[in-house]
C-alpha cells in the first residue's frame, strides 16, 4: 500500500545513501529515530533548502550554545536521500562585537545556486551557493561598510559559498535591503524570512519576504542577488491574527493535467487553527510581478450567502430570554456587548463574566440539524476538552461543543487570542438529528486566559473557512520547499514544534525536530484546487521488518470494540490502514499504547467526516497546560467508501495522512518507553479493518 513510484527519480539522480554509522549516540529518551534532530541544542525553522552538488542541503535556525531560541545562527545538515542527514558545523554564525556580545542574529532565509555567477561571488571554478537571510540587529551600530542600523531593525543580507555550503563569506555590502520601501518602511522591525528563486520567464531572481506585523508578503526582483527592486505585496487575507512568517512561492501543475498554478505558503504565529503556530496557503497566479490568489482560495470574513442564523446574540436579551440554560456564572447572565477583533456583530458569549475565575455552562435550545455545516466564531483561551476529565473536578476545558444523543460529537476550544476566528463543523452525517450547542468554561484562569468568546452561530450549505491549512495538527510550522529539484518535484520540510510550548518540551540535550520531507501536489477537491501531501517517496528505504500485511476484514463491533494487533508494536512504525465504515461513531488506531492507559488515538468520524489525532492520553504533558488536545481535519471517504489512513510513528511524534494526502495532522507526543502497542478500535457501533500494512522503521543515526 506504499507508493514507491518516486524512488526511481531519486535513484536516477544518484541520491540513495547508506545508513550513517553513528549508532552509539542519539539514544536519549524521546530522541526521534527517523526524524532529523541536531545532536545538541535548539533548532527551529528550516532554512536554505536546496539540492546542490549532489546533496540535499538543509540549513536551519540554530542556537549553538543552548536549548532555547537564542543566539540564532544557521545550522547545517546534508544528505543524499532526504532521510539520512550528516550534521555539519554551523554555516552562518551570529555576529559578536569585540566584547563578545551578540549584535546581529541570523534569522530565516533561503539559498540558491547562482549558475551564471550573476552575483559575481563565484571563484571561477564552481557556481556559488548564495544564502539570502534576514538579519536581526540587537544594537544601534554603524557597519564596516558605513551603513547605520538600529536595535530591532531587520533587513536582508547575503552570503556565499564556493565549497558546497561548508564555509560561507558574508557580502561586504550587507544588508542588501536595509528597510522595506515606502509605504512599508515603518515595518523594518518585522521584515524577515526571504525566500528566493530563479524566475525563468523574467530571467531574474524573485524574492518573497514577510512584513510580519501587517500580514503581508512583499516581492522583489534582482538581476544579481545584490540590488533588489520592489515589485508588489500580497495580503492581508485569510488568517491574520498573528505574525506572518516564512513565506514560499512556487509553481505546481494540478494532478491529472491543467494549467500551471502558483502556491503561496505563509506561516502564522500565533493564530493557527489550534492556537500557536501553523502554515496556511493560497493558490493563484504569478505574472512575474504580483501574486493574485484565486477567488475560491480567499475566504470571506462575513457569513456565507444563504446561511441561517441560529443565534447572533445582538438583541440585548439575556441568555434565558433567548432560550439558553445557564449554570454557574452563566445563570442570569447576558451576552456581552463588546468589540472583539474579527467579530461580526459585536455581541458575543464571553465567559469572563464576573472574572477569569468564573466557571459555568450554557446550553442552547434544541434544534434539528438540516444543513451540512454549523459555522461559528470563537476566540479566547485554548483549553480543549479532555474526555477523561470532562465534567469532573479536574475539568479545565473552555469549549463550545455539539451534543447529539447526549454525546459530544464536535468540540472546539479557543484560538489562544483575544480575537475571533471562524470555525466550521461538518454535520452532513447528522441531518435530521436533534442537537444542542453547549458552551463550557470549567477553567478558573489560574494558568492564564481561562475564558472564551463565542460569536455568531450559523447553519450553512458551505463551510465558513478561515484559511487553507497545510497541516491541521499543532506541530507543523515554518514550512518551505527545496530549490533546484527536478521540475516535477516539490518537496517541503516543516519544523515539528509549536511556539506555544516549543521551548519547554521535555527533550535534552537537544530541542526541536523536523517533520519528514513531504511531496506536494495540487488536486481538485470539491471543485477547487487544494494542496495534498505525502511522505517523500524515498521513505521505504527506512523500512525494516514487515510486521503485518493485511488482516483480512477484522470486525470491530460491540463484542470486540478494541482489538490488539499483536504483530504490530514498536516506537517507530509506518502503518497504512484501510477501514470500511459501519455504524460506529469513530474508528481507527491506537498507537504507542501501554498498560498504563497511555495511547495516541488516530481515528475517523463518519458522521462529521473528520480525521483526528487525540493526544489527551499520549504521555507526558506536564510541561504545558495547553499541550493536550484533539486535532481534526476535514476528510471525505475515498470513492469506494473506504477510509485510508497512513501513520508515521516515531519516538516522540505522529504524522498522519488521510485520503492519499488530502488531509494531514502532525503532533508531538511524549509516551513512556514501554508504550509500544497498536490497537484497532471502533466506538458506539461497528467498522471493519479491511487491510493493514505495517513496517518497523530503521534508525537513521
Amino acid at each position: 500500500m506504499v507508493n514507491r513510484s518516486g524512488i526511481a527519480l531519486f535513484a536516477s539522480l544518484g541520491l540513495l545513501a547508506t545508513v550513517s554509522a553513528r549508532a552509539e549516540s542519539y539514544k536519549e529518551p524521546y530522541r526521534p529515530a527517523f526524524h532529523y534532530t541536531p545532536a545538541v541544542n535548539w533548532m527551529n525553522d528550516p532554512n536554505g533548502l536546496i539540492f546542490a552538488d549532489g546533496f540535499f542541503q538543509m540549513f536551519y535556525q540554530y542556537n549553538p550554545v543552548g536549548t532555547v531560541a537564542e543566539n540564532q545562527a544557521w545550522g547545517h545538515a546534508r544528505g543524499r536521500d532526504l532521510l539520512h542527514w550528516t550534521e555539519l558545523p554551523v554555516a552562518i554564525p551570529a555576529v559578536r562585537n569585540a566584547a563578545g556580545q551578540y549584535t546581529d542574529l541570523i534569522f530565516s532565509g533561503s539559498a540558491v545556486q547562482d549558475r551564471q555567477n550573476s552575483s559575481g561571488l563565484g571563484d571561477g571554478r564552481r557556481a556559488p551557493l548564495v544564502a539570502v537571510y534576514a538579519n536581526n540587529y540587537l544594537a544601534d551600530q554603524t557597519l564596516p561598510n558605513g551603513q547605520h542600523v538600529v536595535a530591532g531593525q531587520q533587513g536582508v543580507s547575503i552570503a556565499s559559498s564556493t565549497d558546497g555550503g561548508i564555509s560561507w563569506s558574508n557580502y561586504a555590502g550587507n544588508p542588501v535591503i536595509a528597510v522595506p520601501p515606502a509605504p512599508y518602511a515603518d515595518q523594518a522591525g518585522a521584515f524577515r524570512d526571504p525566500k528566493v528563486f530563479w524566475y525563468a520567464p523574467g530571467h531574474e531572481w524573485v524574492m518573497v519576504a514577510a512584513l510580519s506585523n501587517i500580514h503581508r508578503v512583499i516581492l522583489y526582483a534582482s538581476d544579481n542577488l545584490k540590488d533588489w527592486r520592489f515589485l508588489s505585496t500580497f495580503g492581508p487575507a485569510n488568517a491574520v491574527f498573528g505574525a506572518w512568517e516564512c513565506p514560499d512561492l512556487f509553481p505546481l501543475r494540478p494532478q491529472g493535467g491543467g494549467a500551471e498554478k502558483w502556491v503561496l505558503m505563509v506561516g502564522i504565529n500565533p493564530g493557527a487553527e489550534y492556537a500557536g503556530s501553523g502554515t496556511q496557503y493560497f493558490v493563484g497566479e504569478f505574472d512575474g510581478k504580483s501574486f493574485t490568489a484565486d477567488p475560491d482560495s480567499v475566504h470571506a470574513t462575513t457569513p456565507p450567502a444563504g446561511a441561517e442564523i441560529f443565534q447572533d446574540f445582538s438583541s440585548g436579551q439575556s441568555y434565558a430570554a433567548l432560550g439558553w440554560t445557564g449554570t454557574g456564572a452563566f445563570a442570569g447572565a447576558s451576552p456581552a456587548a463588546e468589540t472583539i477583533p474579527g467579530s461580526v456583530t459585536g455581541h458575543v458569549i464571553d465567559s469572563f463574566l464576573t472574572g477569569d475565575s468564573a466557571v459555568g455552562t450554557l446550553l442552547s435550545p434544541a434544534f434539528t440539524i438540516d444543513k451540512p455545516f454549523i459555522d461559528f466564531q470563537i476566540g479566547g483561551g485554548s483549553w480543549p476538552r479532555d474526555p477523561a476529565t470532562a465534567g469532573t473536578a479536574s475539568d479545565k476545558e473552555a469549549t463550545v461543543n455539539l451534543l447529539v444523543d447526549g454525546r459530544v460529537v464536535h468540540s472546539t476550544t479557543g484560538n489562544g487570542l483575544g480575537a475571533m476566528s471562524w470555525r466550521s463543523w461538518d454535520v452532513s452525517g447528522l441531518r435530521g438529528r436533534k442537537a444542542w450547542i453547549e458552551v463550557i468554561d470549567a477553567n478558573d484562569g489560574a494558568q492564564g486566559f481561562g475564558h472564551i468568546f463565542v460569536g455568531d452561530i450559523l447553519f450553512s450549505d458551505t463551510p465558513q473557512l478561515e484559511a487553507n491549512w497545510l497541516d491541521h495538527g499543532p506541530d507543523f510550522y515554518a514550512t518551505v520547499t527545496f530549490n533546484d529539484l527536478p521540475e516535477s518535484a516539490r518537496t517541503a520540510v516543516g519544523w515539528m514544534n509549536n511556539w506555544n510550548y516549543g521551548q519547554v518540551i521535555p527533550t535534552s540535550p537537544w530541542r526541536g525536530q523536523m517533520a519528514i520531507p513531504r511531496s506536494l501536489s495540487l488536486r481538485n477537491t470539491d471543485g477547487r484546487l487544494a494542496l495534498v501531501q505525502n511522505p517523500v517517496e524515498t521513505l521505504p528505504l527506512l523500512h525494516g521488518a514487515l510486521l503485518e500485511r493485511s488482516v483480512g476484514n477484522m470486525a470491530l463491533d460491540a463484542e470486540h470494540p478494541t482489538r490488539t494487533l499483536d504483530r504490530i508494536s514498536g516506537r517507530q512504525l509506518d502503518i497504512s490502514a484501510d477501514f470500511v465504515p459501519g455504524g460506529a461513531d469513530t474508528f481507527g488506531l491506537h498507537v504507542r499504547s501501554g498498560a498504563n492507559g497511555e495511547r495516541t488515538e488516530i481515528g475517523y468520524s463518519p458522521r462529521t467526516r473528520t480525521l483526528f489525532v487525540d493526544r489527551t492520553r499520549s504521555g507526558d504533558a506536564s510541561f504545558s497546560s495547553g499541550f493536550k488536545g484533539r486535532f481534526e481535519a476535514p476528510l471525505a471517504p475515498d470513492r469506494d467508501g473506504h477510509v485510508r489512513i497512513r501513520v508515521l510513528v516515531d519516538t516522540s511524534s505522529v504524522e498522519v495522512f488521510g485520503g492519499d494526502g488530502a488531509a494531514a495532522i502532525t503532533a508531538q507526543i511524549f509516551p513512556s518507553a514501554g508504550s509500544v502497542g497498536v490497537d484497532a478500535f471502533a466506538e458506539n457501533g461497528s467498522a471493519v479493518l479491511h487491510a493493514i500494512d505495517a513496517w518497523a522503521m530503521r534508525d537513521i543515526h
